[in-house]
């Protein structure tokens, strides 16, 4: 994307430490769930303390059950043999070893069983616990990967069961995780039954500002701005605030087929902007600049991509100072040609013309289903580096001591070192875009939300 901007003064956000003043829509998330990082927590039996009793009048009404959290694991215990288990390289299900029931998995040397979990929540904590033995030597392991952060483990060496938990808190676009029981190491025999994982909270993460799309009608002014007019890269549209909207949760921006006369029409101009008689397409495209710009830290959104032809749908994050590119472009999300991009781009020594660390994902290779499903987008952003994923696979990522700009503006800075704003637009046609004549309108690209974390 290109932009042409002029300077505002914003609130910004360095490391995300801001002033009080900076809005959010949701609250802060808890800080006293704790990641056992160091080491695994494990069952304790407590005492019942009589040491008073002479003033308790309270009652215990024995038909009150305990309400017990909800296991998302199924067949937790393997008693409908491998059902939902991976049960690879020579581990085996066996009766006479269970903690309960009849059946426990047995590992050796190298094997073990996983099992994939879909539907987390993204930054949520999470328990997992097991019991395991082994008969002598190496231990078992019960652990979990694949989750937006570094492989945990517990490490089961009693020759008797024992139950063992730790938490894990997924990433900010994870929603599954592997969950584990493997024999690492040693011919000796491990056991694992009763495997639980199970929701505790609020991940670690601290969310500094939102926009949930909880309301109706337009965006919320207080944190997005228009784009009005022929814009950018020869696009089709028209740039208007009717065509976005808050709806059911969402926002829609949509892309539509209307003809009317280019108030900006000046005849014979060899601007293209002006040159055009008509309007012919609209749609909107939104931005938080001059109201939110951030520094370091994460972004996610929740969207919807349009994937049809001629459309292009973006994600994305600009510098607000120099001219462009020279302020730094982060594309989180482009889609076109069907096809998922993500780019970084910065300032070369010849004005308009960036350096571009781009990736392109053919749209042919993900699921037939792809495209009618919402997927998670998020930028990782540190002083050192800056990272996008999509549903917690990275795309491309770049390191920040090569993205110096040259001369051409603002020499030799860094323009990834600066707060960036964010944008959301739907743009038709255009220099990447395509042919419009197979595009069926009226069409829409959805968000559920952007979110933004220390």
């Amino acid at each position: 994307m290109l932009l042409t901007k002029s300077t505002y003064l914003i609130p910004i956000c360095v490391g995300l430490s801001c002033s009080p003043s900076a809005k959010t829509n949701q609250s802060r998330q808890s800080e006293d769930v704790q990641d056992s990082s160091s080491h695994a927590d494990t069952n304790t039996h407590g005492e019942l303390d009589t040491s008073d009793t002479s003033s308790s009048t309270d009652t215990v009404d024995s038909d009150t059950e305990e309400v017990l959290p909800i296991n998302l694991l199924t067949n937790p215990s393997f008693e409908d043999g491998d059902t939902h288990w991976n049960v690879w390289g020579g581990a085996s299900l066996v009766e006479g070893q269970a903690y309960d029931g009849n059946v426990a998995l047995r590992a050796t040397n190298g094997n073990g069983a996983e099992q994939l979990l879909t539907n987390l929540e993204p930054n949520m904590t999470y328990r997992i616990s097991g019991f395991g033995k082994i008969e002598t030597g190496d231990g078992i392991a019960i652990g979990v990967k694949n989750y937006g952060g570094p492989q945990r483990t517990i490490l089961f060496e009693s020759e008797q069961y024992e139950e063992q938990s730790l938490t894990f808190s997924t990433g900010l676009s994870n929603t599954s995780a592997v969950v584990f029981a493997y024999k690492h190491t040693g011919e000796n025999i491990g056991f694992a039954d009763n495997l639980s994982v199970t929701e505790v909270g609020p991940g670690p993460l601290i969310l500094f500002w939102s926009d949930e799309f909880d309301g109706s009608g337009a965006p919320d002014e207080d944190k997005w701005r228009f784009e009005q007019g022929f814009v950018r890269n020869q696009e089709l549209q028209w740039y208007q605030s009717d065509n976005a909207v808050q709806e059911n949760g969402f926002l829609v921006i949509e892309g539509r087929e209307e003809v009317r006369e280019n108030p900006n029409y000046v005849a014979e101009s060899s601007d293209w902007r002006t040159n055009r008689e008509y309007i012919e397409y609209t749609s909107s495209s939104i931005n938080t600049r001059g109201k939110f710009a951030w520094k370091y830290g994460r972004m996610v959104v929740r969207a919807k991509v349009t994937n049809a032809s001629g459309t292009w749908p973006a994600i994305w994050t600009l510098g607000t100072e120099c001219d462009w590119p020279s302020n730094g472009e982060v594309d989180i999300m482009e889609n076109y040609n069907n096809a998922i991009l993500a780019n970084f781009a910065w300032g070369t020594n010849q004005p308009w013309t960036p350096n571009w660390d781009s990736v392109q994902i053919d749209l042919a290779s993900f699921p037939t289903d792809w495209v009618d499903s919402f997927h998670l987008w998020e930028l990782r952003w540190t002083e050192s580096q800056m990272s996008i994923y999509l549903d917690g696979t990275e795309l491309n990522s770049v390191n920040l001591s090569n993205t110096i700009n040259g001369s051409a503006a603002c020499s030799g800075e860094n323009p990834f070192k600066q707060p960036h704003y964010i944008l959301l637009n739907l743009a038709l046609g255009g220099n990447a875009g395509g042919s419009v004549s197979d595009t069926p309108f009226p069409t829409q690209y959805l968000v559920d939300y952007v979110r933004v974390y220390e």
